[in-house]
């Protein structure tokens, strides 16, 4: 994971389920609903809008009159991801566009707004690491077409951090948390009764340890986490299966250039679908030493 694109976000995710079987009419928790999903070899669409605020204006280089003109826009200001995800054999397929879409009006012909070089495909397989390409073609030698990354430090820096992408609220750990408050009515969504509990915590809350992992860059980034706040909302049907999460993160003490806020919207249609998830072709493939983003932020 690139840390400069680790954003505080304002992730609101609707899971539309086929209804899952009986047994996940059964499940008595989200998380147990989710996890009895993961049993088989089906998966779920997925569908995501990431929008940025990068908070107050920054100085941009002089221009031909010598005037500074105030903008942050950063690298992007909105990003849509699709694609797949295969819970469990954890495997994702999903691909993302990035767009300006803050630029002020009188800096239009000035600042480029067309970013499809930067779209980015990433498969993930488990232990296999993960596949990525990019529009671009950024450090793919001639001849191939996709990196290629495996290794057990890759994830850990979004994990520590308590990361909230779309395959991390899925996991058991998370939903635990966001269900943990008393719900309440939630309304009408995906044509189900559904129930809301809402609350928030510290974004370190939500961080991952595992066995090996680097008790000093640990520290680090539960410490770096600290600053940010995470609110939501969390809205499941009868059968216990999420349908939507909104989770609002925002972190006040954030570097210059890195955003203060971010909106998301993240749409899992297809619960139970038949999904299938392979590598690239070997010829096409480089084998890079840097890790790679399974979900491209």
């Amino acid at each position: 994971m690139h840390l400069s694109r680790i954003a505080p976000t304002v992730l609101l995710i609707t899971l539309t389920a086929g209804c899952g079987g009986q047994s996940a009419m059964a499940a008595r928790t989200p998380a147990e609903a989710v996890a009895q999903q993961a049993k088989g070899s089906t998966g779920v669409k997925v569908t995501k809008l990431v929008r940025l605020d990068y908070g107050k204006a920054i100085p941009t280089p002089p221009a031909d009159d010598d005037d500074i003109v105030l903008v942050n826009i950063g690298e992007y200001s909105e990003s849509r991801t699709t694609g797949i995800l295969r819970l469990g054999a954890a495997a994702s397929d999903l691909t993302t566009t990035y767009y300006r879409t803050n630029i002020p009006e009188d800096l239009k012909d000035v600042i480029p707004d067309d970013l499809s070089s930067m779209t980015t495909r990433a498969i993930s397989i488990g232990d296999s690491g993960t596949y990525e390409q990019r529009a671009d073609r950024r450090d793919v030698p001639a001849g191939k077409t996709w990196l290629h990354h495996s290794g057990p430090k890759c994830g850990m820096a979004a994990r520590l951090l308590g990361a909230l992408d779309a395959r991390a609220v899925l996991s058991p750990k998370v939903l635990q948390k966001l269900a943990a408050p008393a719900p309440s009515s939630g309304g009408i969504i995906d044509a189900v009764a559904t129930v809301v509990h809402s609350g928030s915590a510290a974004q370190a809350e939500f961080s991952i340890l595992a066995p090996g992992d680097d008790p000093v860059m640990a520290a680090q980034l539960l410490k770096q986490s600290r600053s940010a706040q995470v609110s939501w909302q969390l809205w499941v049907g009868p059968d216990q299966l999420p349908r939507r999460v909104r989770l609002i993160t925002a972190d006040p003490l954030a570097e210059e250039g890195v955003p203060r806020t971010a909106e998301a919207e993240i749409d899992f249609t297809g619960w139970g679908s038949d999904v299938s998830i392979a590598p690239p072709p070997k010829d096409q493939v480089h084998e890079t030493g840097s890790c790679l983003d399974p979900e491209p932020q």
